[in-house]
């Protein structure tokens, strides 16, 4: 990383103030001068607030140039637009090679992606509860998380005021005040998905040639996928020590350039146990009994050599009524010939008077 490229990149430092901590603007600036030459730092939000009360003295310490955004409408963040509108001005002034954008705001996603289809390199700085789309966004991501807080001027003296004092002056028993212990980097064992990232970074960095990947080629694939892994994360200061950790899935050696190189250990397929080839029939080989219509014969070995007479077809002609055969005796049943119904007599018409 500090090769001569990148000790000659130009970067533009652009802080949004709602999503970032005075704190640790130090070890920021130290991180984006890992990366290059920091030629403009510019800071964003609306300085009337009291909430930006604590970032005067750190502009001043390290030489911040603060830019003035009212908010329009309470609630909004009106600084998003101006410090995007700034970094596109930037972009297409050609002053700089590369953006260092410090916060946790998804809404720098199109920003960073349009940075880098410009050609130039985008650094996100950020919390880790930073979407993952504005991390993938970014070339590469560095959480704060893992930044110790630089002490500031007001604390350190008053840590020497009680040194100048008499000792006596502290009541008896009392323990002296201690220091923040600072917070120690996350180490646990790398998960399964992990660990997967880093096998496709091996992959796509092996030579076809001598089947060895360079571990230098390997963390930039792999952080070019995520720009979040770090493998301070897992307790190793380096990759080639979090790979060597896994000896089952990982194999090193020293090239002959002197440089680390890293196999991926390829795990052979597991397949399924085939079953044993039996010589004597079992029961779910025997040929499945067809079901038998309920009109044919019970016996289906019999039909093949006993011929069935079809039955004879019925006559056309219709018997005479006079004899009922015994088959139209049982099907039909005689009829009871049906009652007449009695009509009421018509009433008889009434002489009318004067007839």
């Amino acid at each position: 990383m500090n090769d001569t490229h990148t000790s000659q990149r130009r970067l533009a430092l652009v802080i949004d103030a709602d999503n970032a901590q005075p704190s640790l603007i130090q070890p920021v600036l130290l991180a984006a001068a890992s990366r290059g030459r920091v030629t403009v730092r510019r800071i964003y939000g609306d300085w009337t607030s009291p909430n930006m009360t604590s970032w005067k003295a750190h502009l001043l310490d390290h030489s911040i140039r603060p830019i003035q955004q009212f908010r329009i409408v309470g609630g909004k963040n009106a600084t998003d637009s101006a410090m995007i509108i700034d970094a596109m001005d930037l972009l297409h002034s050609g002053l700089v090679d590369g953006f260092c954008i410090v916060s946790s705001d998804s809404d720098f996603t199109s920003l960073a992606r349009r940075i880098q289809e410009s050609g130039l390199f985008v650094m996100g700085v950020g919390r880790r509860t930073t979407p993952v789309a504005f991390q993938r966004a970014c070339e590469e991501f560095v959480f704060t998380d893992d930044m110790r807080a630089a002490p500031s001027a007001t604390s350190s003296s008053s840590k020497r005021r009680p040194a100048d004092r008499n000792v006596s002056a502290s009541p008896a028993g009392a323990a002296p005040a201690r220091a923040e212990a600072p917070r120690k980097a996350r180490s646990y064992q790398p998960d399964a998905q992990v660990l997967e990232l880093l096998s496709q970074g091996v992959r796509s960095a092996t030579d076809e040639d001598t089947g060895w990947a360079g571990i230098g080629r390997v963390g930039q694939i792999v952080r070019q996928y995520e720009p979040g892994f770090s493998n301070k994360d897992y307790g190793h200061a380096s990759l080639s020590g979090l790979l060597e950790s896994r000896p089952e899935l990982f194999r090193l050696r020293k090239g002959d350039t002197g440089q680390a190189q890293v196999q991926l250990i390829e795990k052979p397929i597991e397949r399924a146990p085939e079953p044993a080839a039996d010589d004597t029939p079992k029961a779910a080989a025997r040929p499945r009994r067809s079901r038998q219509p309920r009109n044919a014969p019970a016996d289906a070995g019999a039909a093949d050599s006993v011929v069935v007479a079809p039955a004879p077809a019925p006559v056309a002609a219709d018997p005479a009524p006079d004899a009922p055969t015994a088959s139209d005796a049982k099907a039909v049943k005689p009829r009871a010939p049906r009652r007449a119904r009695a009509r009421k007599p018509a009433a008889a018409a009434t002489p009318q008077d004067g007839e």
